[in-house]
């Protein structure tokens, strides 16, 4: 192993690179539900879909984000009330807002689900992966699931962005000054632990590569999958292996990203081999906790953190794959960065001649400790 690397990752503390600073911005609400006595006169409102109910009725809609309010004319004029609020949902971050002349309920319950996408750079994928998640089939609760970018970078180039397509979002800085570090090159296992401790909470979890453009009833194929194994770690592909599609082929499914669902010349993408660790992972919170998430102090710069957390949830049940129904995503092809990792080698020592030979019963201690910070950070 290398001395630097070893050196590396005995002096920087898990926790502070937790507690690395981040900028986070949240989302607008998906819809307003106003209970209220009051006669309102019909108004034109276009931001998003607005329900006005008595207190006795029913609430409509089953979307989370969906903010409730209790309306009297004494708060202003309704539509200046719900201008307002949109304007100031993402300072308030769902939390409970109150003073003495209005009172705002927002739902308290964890979303069903979310997708997480790291990011650095990539804009030509990444974009195309989101335009992806928003055409296809919606899942069974109704709604798309929100989405959440992660972007480790010099400057956060997809802030604005994410603003305008109203995706939640979360930068911290990558120092290029010193890529030996883990915050100096792209990481990865980072993002994802970011998300999860500062994000907006969720039942469950897609974590998803910037370059993998899935199916169009992909909602569906997943949860039949879950009901079929009841597992909390599914791995949201069949193949064992993403088509991976040749740089040459790329370009049209970018333009016509209807081709996900087409049937795919073999001659296509690469050669399937089986055994692919990431790309995509569909996994339950409390799967997450258990496994202590990822381990953004040991592998770092594109290095093998998703063998490392394959690993880590293969040692609580036996990874559940996506086979019946299959699910078949398309990676979309981009140079390959894993030549750019400092310590790439050592860190699949580390990993492969050290974390791989142990025992649950071994790593007990070590998910232990996980959880346990873990705590400080969720609330």
């Amino acid at each position: 192993m290398n001395p630097a690397y070893q050196k590396m990752i005995e002096s920087v503390p898990l926790q502070a690179l937790y507690d690395f600073h981040h900028k986070h911005n949240g989302i607008y609400p998906t819809g307003f539900v106003v209970i209220t006595e009051e006669q309102i006169e019909p108004f034109e409102f276009t931001i998003c879909p607005l329900s006005i109910v008595k207190p006795d009725e029913e609430l409509p809609g089953k979307n989370v984000m969906d903010v409730i309010i209790e309306y009297k004319k004494e708060m202003g004029e309704l539509e200046e009330v719900l201008y307002k609020l949109w304007e100031e949902y993402k300072a308030t971050k769902c939390i409970e807002t109150k003073n003495s002349k209005r009172r705002y309920v927002y739902k308290k319950e964890k979303l069903r689900r979310k997708i997480v996408i790291p990011t650095l750079g990539r804009r030509y994928n990444l974009e195309c992966v989101i335009r992806r998640f928003k055409m296809i089939e919606l899942p069974e609760e109704g709604y798309y699931p929100p989405m959440m970018i992660v972007e480790h970078s010099p400057n956060p180039e997809f802030e604005e962005y994410c603003k305008a397509e109203n995706i939640e979002y979360l930068w911290f800085f990558l120092d290029p000054r010193d890529p030996t570090t883990p915050i100096g090159q792209f990481n990865k296992a980072l993002c994802y632990d970011k998300a999860f401790l500062f994000g907006e909470k969720a039942e469950w979890y897609l974590f998803h590569d910037n370059d993998v453009l899935v199916p169009h009833r992909f909602w569906y194929f997943l949860d039949e999958n879950y009901k079929r194994t009841n597992a909390k770690f599914i791995q949201p592909y069949t193949h064992r292996c993403l088509l991976g599609l040749k740089e040459w082929v790329a370009p049209r499914f970018r333009e016509d990203l209807t081709l996900v669902d087409k049937p795919i010349d073999p001659k296509d993408y690469n050669e399937i081999m089986e055994g692919a660790p990431g790309g995509s992972l569909y996994l339950h919170r409390d799967r997450y906790i258990e496994a202590g998430g990822h381990d953004p102090n040991y592998c770092w710069g594109w290095g093998p953190e998703d063998a490392l957390f394959f690993f880590k949830v293969k040692l609580f049940e036996p990874i559940a794959y996506a086979d019946d129904p299959p699910i078949e995503m398309v990676h979309l092809y981009h140079p390959s960065a894993s030549p750019n990792s400092i310590f790439h080698s050592s860190m699949e020592m580390l990993v492969r001649g050290y974390f791989m030979r142990q025992s649950k019963e071994d790593l007990e201690g070590y998910f232990q400790s996980k959880r346990e910070l873990f705590k400080l950070y969720i609330k």
